[in-house]
């Protein structure tokens, strides 16, 4: 389990967090990194609105055929706007659900919006 409150904290994460991803899967590490970077940044940004005193919680679960991440945040949420009929790709904002979905083979943002599950079924399984 990873604890931070800002970006500059997930930073010195990083390659720990890659680190253990590579071993649950050399060939899907990059991919679930990429979701787990947005995902981490929705929850610092929008859960816990920058808020250093609010933690980010990050949990990495090996099952035998998939890993499963949890990113919840300690703020109040917010509503996932579902999928777009059009991303503007090139925005610096607005795309992250649709770049967790391409990276993932599953997510689920629970009611309240404060806690993302990531799915991602071993490649070589």
């Amino acid at each position: 389990m990873y604890y931070f409150s800002s970006l500059a904290e997930f930073a010195t994460l990083r390659e720990t967090i890659k680190e253990e991803l590579a071993r649950a899967s050399e060939k899907d590490a990059l991919h679930i990194f990429v979701a787990i970077n947005e995902g981490v940044n929705n929850a610092i940004f929008h859960g816990n609105k920058e808020d250093r005193s609010k933690k980010v919680h990050l949990m990495i679960e090996e099952l035998p055929y998939e890993i499963k991440i949890i990113i919840r945040d300690e703020g109040k949420g917010f509503a996932n706007q579902g999928k777009r009929e059009q991303v503007e790709w090139s925005a610096e904002s607005g795309r992250g659900f649709e770049i967790i979905q391409h990276c993932v083979d599953s997510y689920h943002l629970n009611e309240l919006g404060n806690e993302l599950t990531l799915i991602k079924k071993f490649a070589d399984a």
